[in-house]
């Protein structure tokens, strides 16, 4: 199979119209302050060791994907919400915080929402400094069914 710049160009034309459908979808401001309102429990939760707003923005059908821990892969409904309490309750009962954030992207497309961050502060008992990727997805309710995360751990 050959790629032409024709075939490159149409490829690139029709993400583009993907990617403008999707953004049109995030038209509904209620949506959109839903998932304002848990990126803010979120951080808070980072901020201060208390996890409550943001679990309570969480749906029990959630599904919760991180990628190193105890609670390491993907869990689907009915674990997917208890992964996600146990991944809050093991920060908070360890101390680890993220006082500082600096958002460098929040991208919404229809129910979603992705954050990318540079954050500080304190993981295990040492300084930390990482970048992440935070996607959160609501559902017809409003509340989260879906968080992802990636990140890596900036070398002092």
């Amino acid at each position: 199979m050959k790629l032409t710049r024709r075939a490159v160009a149409a490829a690139g034309g029709g993400l583009f119209v993907s990617a403008a459908a999707a953004w049109g979808a995030t038209s509904d401001p209620g949506a959109r302050h839903g998932l304002e309102a848990a990126v803010d429990a979120f951080f808070a939760g980072w901020a201060s060791g208390d996890w409550t707003a943001f679990l309570d923005c969480c749906d029990e059908t959630m599904t919760f994907q991180f990628p190193v821990g105890e609670q390491r892969g993907r869990h689907g409904p009915p674990e997917g919400k208890r992964a996600l309490a146990a991944w809050t309750a093991a920060h908070q009962a360890q101390g680890n915080r993220i006082t500082k954030s600096t958002v460098d992207l929040k991208l919404f497309a229809a129910d979603w929402v992705i954050v990318c961050d540079r954050g500080s502060g304190t993981i295990g008992g040492a300084p930390y400094t990482g970048l992440h990727a935070i996607l959160i997805r609501a559902g017809p309710t409003g509340r989260l069914v879906e968080f992802r995360e990636y990140f890596g751990e900036i070398a002092a």
